[in-house]
This record gives structure tokens, C-alpha cells and sequence, in this order.
């Protein structure tokens, strides 16, 4: 299975759009079995070959990446809205985050986190949601408006005109419908 285009520019929003043409016939999940979730975390820089878990540590690693998957998505859904994220996405993203601080060593200056075991994977994303949800960029998560896409993404454009996850994609499909529309 190919693993999606990073297109949002916030490691958790890539998390919350690892489905593609969802709700159609032509869904996909990129994150459909623990091997998928290895290999995403590989492909976004989390854990490197040397990443070894027990068999209850995949089921946990897996149970918390979809949780976390769920819940930035539908937060993230939310706020591109101009809604309040609902109270259990919110429970969820903080909860692991609490887990995987408790777990967390601290260095440097400024304090960089470094997470352990399961928590390579779930506590990175947990506080990249963490970090989005309380910083300044927040202002300019959108979501993307195709009804078979709903990808979120961070508008980093200057006068934050950015519509679409991607141009290459969802775009030109909304300009050739609306061309056609047109004709």
C-alpha cells in the first residue's frame, strides 16, 4: 500500500489524513494494519529500523495511533469550521499526551522531548496536535472543501488564500467541474 502525499504541514493533521476518498467507494486506509502504521512512522521521520515492540505493545501503539487518528481529525474538522472540537477528540489527544510526558526524558535548552517505546510514534503526534491546537497557526487550519476529500491543512500562503489540500489534486478537479458546470 502507497503511503499519502504529506500535504498539511503539521505532523498530526498528516496523521488525521492517512484516508483517502473518504466515505466513497474508492476509500482507502493508509494506516489499515500495524505494518502500515510502522511504515508511516518511518516515512515521517518517528522511528527508524531499530524500533522493536511486544506484541501488547502493537496492539496499544495501533489502538492509540487510530484513537489519536479519529480525534485530531474530527478536532481539526471542527475548528476548520468554526467549531469548538468536541470534549472526548479533545480527552483523547490529551491523554496520550499525558502518557507519553509521564514516560518523556527532557534536554537541551530549550527542553526537547524524547519519547520512549510506543510513544515515538503516538506522543510526537499527540503533541503536534498539542502544540497546533494552543499555538498561533491555528487561525489558519482549513480543511479542504471536496466532499470526497476533507483533508486538513495548515494555509501558510501570505494572505491565506490557499483552498484545496492540494492543487495538483483536489484544484484541478474543482476547476474542471466548475468548467464544466460553466459550459
Amino acid at each position: 500500500m502507497s503511503l499519502p502525499h504529506r500535504i498539511s504541514g503539521n505532523l498530526a493533521l498528516d496523521l488525521a489524513n492517512t484516508i483517502s476518498w473518504r466515505n466513497t467507494s474508492r476509500e482507502v486506509d493508509h494506516l489499515a494494519t500495524f505494518d502500515n502504521v510502522v511504515a508511516w512512522s518511518k516515512d515521517v521521520g518517528l522511528i527508524g529500523d531499530d524500533f522493536v515492540l511486544s506484541p501488547s505493545e502493537q496492539k496499544t501503539l495501533y489502538e492509540q495511533v487510530l484513537a489519536l487518528r479519529t480525534a485530531i481529525r474530527g478536532a481539526g474538522s471542527a475548528i476548520a469550521n468554526d467549531l469548538d472540537p468536541s470534549r472526548p477528540d479533545s480527552d483523547v489527544i490529551r491523554d496520550i499526551a499525558a502518557l507519553a510526558l509521564c514516560q518523556a526524558s527532557l534536554s537541551g535548552t530549550p527542553y526537547t522531548l524524547h519519547f520512549e517505546g510506543i510513544y515515538r510514534v503516538t506522543g510526537a503526534i499527540a503533541w503536534s496536535a498539542l502544540d497546533l491546537l494552543r499555538g498561533e497557526e491555528l487561525s489558519r487550519l482549513k480543511q479542504c472543501p471536496p466532499d470526497d476529500c476533507h483533508w486538513l491543512f495548515i494555509d501558510r500562503t501570505k494572505n491565506a488564500s490557499r483552498r484545496w489540500c492540494d492543487m495538483g489534486t483536489c484544484g484541478n478537479r474543482a476547476k474542471k467541474k466548475a468548467h464544466r458546470a460553466a459550459l
